[in-house]
């Protein structure tokens, strides 16, 4: 029955964490949110397990920590990345693993002072993080790049694409919506023009031009 009303609690603090606005994070690694976010479950009397954090983060910094194509979930590959790179002997930002919860360090809390000033904008830098499309980017773009729609493509056998190829660089279901799978592809789109990648765009013209029936 504790457990139970732990977990209702729970649930009522992340009902209520409204995200925060860009602006007030735009100069912040991830790194940084997510002692943030250790911090703010800390405050609550919340033991920052590895759910509660991405949970946490999540709701606070959604266009930070989402998957992609899937905005309203988080991405708990990214967050684990960050808790991992915080708790490493060269950080050491967090005590703790997955397993045994996290903690705030003597040094975390020293960052997490000065990421309070960045928020403020006490303290200003001149590089502005944009950690979350970096990372997708490339991951993606590198994972499309090795499906077999875009092996055709590259070989000059692109007619002979069919639509589970399709469908799978697109990371869909065989019942996905139009929406859904318009909304991947320009996703990509979005993605290959970040990094400037020339023939990742074409390709993506060349699918929208051969199946614009699975998109229109």
């Amino acid at each position: 029955m504790i457990l139970l009303n732990e977990q209702r609690e729970h649930a009522h603090l992340f009902d209520r964490l409204p995200p925060m606005k860009k602006e007030q994070y735009k100069q912040i690694n991830n790194d940084r949110l997510v002692v943030y976010g250790v911090y703010l479950l800390e405050k609550n009397g919340i033991e920052p397990t590895f759910d509660n954090v991405v949970v946490t983060v999540f709701k606070l910094f959604p266009d930070r920590f989402s998957l992609i194509g899937f905005p309203n979930y988080p991405d708990a590959k990214r967050i684990h990345d960050c808790l991992w790179h915080c708790t490493y002997k060269t950080k050491h930002w967090l005590n703790g693993n997955a397993k045994s919860g996290f903690s705030l360090s003597k040094k975390g809390r020293y960052i997490l002072e000065e990421t309070f000033d960045r928020m403020k904008g006490k303290i200003k830098i001149g590089k502005v993080f944009d950690t979350k499309v970096r990372r997708k980017e490339v991951f993606f773009i590198d994972w499309m790049k090795r499906t077999g729609a875009f092996k055709k493509y590259t070989n000059g056998e692109g007619d002979s694409i069919s639509e589970v190829e399709v469908r799978e660089f697109l990371r869909v279901s065989n019942d996905a919506s139009k929406d859904v799978m318009r909304q991947n592809l320009e996703k990509y789109g979005e993605y290959a023009r970040k990094i400037d990648d020339h023939l990742v765009q074409e390709f993506l013209k060349f699918i929208r031009r051969m199946w614009g029936s699975l998109f229109e």
